[in-house]
């Protein structure tokens, strides 16, 4: 069973949730930036948000034309299959430049799909029951 584009979405905006904790926690406790577990983490959200965006539609990536959604998609590539020539530094490179972008249109994107979801004070999404 697929999971419908909102589904996707909500999982790509949970990912970029899950590294910008961990990319905080790295941060407050310096010893964790050569963590491998840190790195492992931090790629495998990638591939999350990677193989997510394969399946956003083209209509709703035009929305959002900021984004590069070919270039989202092919880092989960290269993480999965050219695995040996990442760097984490390159990985925080992407983290700090290209993350809030993405962010920023994810939230833009599930509101419209979404009128009731809000943004919290801290950063997180709630749900206003139904």
């Amino acid at each position: 069973m697929s999971r419908a584009e909102h589904e996707r979405l909500r999982d790509i905006a949970n990912a970029i949730s899950t590294i910008k904790a961990h990319v905080q926690r790295a941060r407050d406790e310096p010893s964790l930036t050569k963590d491998p577990l840190l790195h492992d983490a931090l790629l495998y959200e990638f591939i999350v948000i990677g193989e997510a965006v394969k399946h956003v539609s083209a209509e709703t990536r035009a929305q959002e034309p900021e984004v590069p959604w070919q270039d989202v998609a092919g880092l989960r590539d290269l993480i999965a299959h050219e695995y040996f020539h990442i760097e984490i530094s390159r990985v925080l490179e992407i983290v700090e430049r290209d993350l809030p972008v993405l962010e920023k249109a994810l939230d833009r994107l599930l509101a419209e799909a979404d009128p009731h979801e809000q943004e919290s004070d801290d950063g997180s999404h709630d749900h206003e029951p139904t």
